[in-house]
């Protein structure tokens, strides 16, 4: 295992991907814990409106995703999306610092974000491309080793700017730190990804409209709708966590970033061991263990009375979601195994479907209950959605032996 982080270490395009991914999230880390509060409490955005903007966001944001992850298939150019998305999320940050109000909130998380967020998917399809060029490589440890970059730096990012924050500085400040993480990632790619792509251009020879229909296929379609409301219950944890802590927990804006960073970090060496774990756990199997143990978490969160009883939650929530967010991008990339762009375009559908589930889940559920209730709710259907999909794949926990043919 060692030998072969040290090989992803040393293939310079799965380096590169791992610091991008780490950068970007830093990015996100500084703006998701504090995201709810800041569109909720500080702008006066009704619960319904919150929802809305995330669910546009998300949908576009996947929009946006199959179709660079479809063309990016046929032709293997990376850098100059990679360049320009990440321009859009510079712009985007800079819009809400300099200009906090609705109108450049909405423009900000429901056009430019999104688009911006489409590196982050491209950055797993260059992952997998790595782990099939180089036999010394592990696709579910090559993918667990950029997840986790991510979740490392959201386990950092949080409890930094808690003490910022705690030290007087205002939560709006977050978005003109991401705009200056997001100018470091634009010269990191700028001046570090290969000019020459030939080794990356490998064209899928389908048209637009052919590789969508490839896409689509039910078979797909239905493993992905599981998976899409499987992780939302990350997302509606994201949208939760700074309510419940706030408002029902009695902590303060700080407590905020200290749980999402701790979880967070606890996360990160998770994905590491899942990914170990994948020679002999089927990945469904897997998936279902983790809904089980994150769905737990959050359903016990927010049944607690007060935020010194929270604190320990910190370690299963880190395990459940450790699981959850690294095996299901391997498994959703998996649906479309030979086409890495738009394979890794789905985890942006997932994620989509996710937020959307999350969005309907809160916009709806808090009319009638508080926000408790909202998560108990969330639970609920992700882990019937987790049953379903263990059932779909055959309801396998250890992988069986291999059968030798002749």
């Amino acid at each position: 295992m060692l030998q072969i982080i040290v090989n992803s270490w040393n293939d310079r395009l799965l380096r590169l991907a791992f610091l991008c991914i780490m950068l970007m999230g830093i990015a996100v880390a500084a703006i998701n814990p504090f995201q709810s509060v800041i569109g909720i409490e500080r702008l006066g955005f009704s619960n319904a409106a919150y929802a809305l903007v995330t669910t546009v966001g998300a949908l576009f944001s996947m929009l946006a995703s199959v179709a660079v992850g479809i063309y990016t298939d046929q032709t293997g150019r990376y850098r100059e999306f990679l360049m320009g998305c990440t321009a859009v999320g510079i712009v985007a940050a800079s819009c809400v610092f300099f200009l906090p109000a609705k109108a450049t909130f909405v423009l900000a998380h429901m056009v430019l974000f999104p688009i911006a967020s489409t590196t982050f998917t491209q950055y797993f399809a260059m992952a997998s491309l790595s782990a099939a060029d180089n036999p010394k490589l592990d696709k579910d440890v090559s993918l667990s080793l950029v997840r986790a970059a991510f979740a490392g730096a959201f386990g950092l990012t949080p409890p930094v700017l808690a003490i910022a924050v705690a030290g007087g500085m205002d939560l709006l400040s977050v978005y003109g730190f991401v705009a200056c993480i997001n100018v470091f990632v634009l010269l990191l790619v700028a001046r570090s990804w290969p000019r020459d792509q030939s080794a990356l251009n490998k064209q899928s020879g389908l048209g637009f409209f052919a590789s969508l229909k490839e896409v689509s296929d039910p078979a797909v379609m239905i493993r992905l709708a599981l998976v899409a409301i499987i992780i939302g219950v990350n997302a509606l944890y994201n949208i939760l966590l700074g309510l419940l802590i706030l408002n029902n927990l009695g902590g303060s804006e700080s407590d905020v970033g200290w749980f999402a960073g701790g979880v967070a970090l606890v996360e990160a060496p998770v994905m590491l061991l899942a990914a170990a774990m994948l020679r002999k756990v089927t990945r469904s199997g897997m998936i279902f263990v983790g809904v089980i143990i994150y769905a737990s978490f959050i359903a016990i969160l927010a049944s607690l009375p007060g935020i010194a009883n929270a604190w320990i939650m910190i370690i299963p929530g880190g395990i459940g979601a450790g699981i959850l967010l690294s095996v299901t991008v391997g498994y959703v990339q998996d649906l479309m195994a030979k086409r890495p762009g738009a394979g890794s375009a789905l985890v942006s559908v997932s994620h989509f479907g996710g937020t959307m589930f999350a969005a309907g889940v809160f916009a709806a559920s808090s009319t009638f209950t508080d926000y408790a209730g909202v998560a108990w709710i969330g639970c609920v259907l992700a882990l019937m959605a987790g049953l379903v999909l263990f059932l779909l794949d055959g309801g396998q926990l250890r992988k069986g032996p291999k059968v030798q043919r002749g």
